[in-house]
């Protein structure tokens, strides 16, 4: 995975949890590189889910409610760190329907050594289907990230986990709130 991420996840634990919160989610994950990450660089995705693993026993939040978090508010950053890119799209929708064949086009051209997720988007009658598939188990913070897109453009439409709770292959459903399954 590449540093950026990294980077922004420990911005994330210093913003939530405050600078004593990341040290200690940083020292107690014992990294080899003791958590020293360059935005450009490229770290094992097994890092990233060891510091997850390692906020969730000291805050008591589920790991997977944490990576949701960093997921909304990574989308957030990367409207400050890419705004060019954001700025692209006129709604959620169309930039959620971009992700794969152009977004991640982009990310590749910038970082040649990145593996980025597959992500597609169907449609369902009115509905919007987002499926996620990466050989990282990062759904959750697909999922977080989805939501950040729709809050982020203003679309009050809700996003629904669809079938398992896999973490490395998922489908979101973005509907209004009546069509959803309660």
């Amino acid at each position: 995975m590449k540093g950026i991420i990294f980077a922004e996840l420990i911005g994330f634990m210093e913003e939530v949890g405050g600078l004593d919160f990341a040290e200690q989610v940083l020292a107690s994950s014992e990294l080899p590189n003791d958590g020293a990450f360059t935005r450009i660089g490229t770290y094992p995705a097994a890092y990233a889910l060891k510091m997850v693993g390692v906020a969730s026993e000291v805050s008591g939040i589920p790991a997977d409610q944490l990576c949701r978090q960093y997921g909304e508010w990574l989308f957030a950053r990367f409207v400050i760190l890419y705004p060019k890119i954001v700025g692209q799209y006129p709604t959620a929708e169309v930039m959620l329907e971009h992700v794969g064949s152009h977004i991640h086009e982009e990310v590749v051209v910038l970082y040649p050594d990145a593996k980025p997720p597959k992500v597609t988007a169907t449609r369902d009658d009115e509905d919007l289907i987002i499926h996620y598939s990466s050989h990282r188990p990062m759904a959750h913070i697909a999922y977080g990230l989805v939501k950040g897109c729709m809050v982020h453009y203003g679309d009050t439409r809700q996003v629904e986990w669809v079938g398992d709770n896999d973490p490395a292959s998922a489908s979101f459903r973005i509907a209004a709130p009546e069509t959803l399954a309660a």
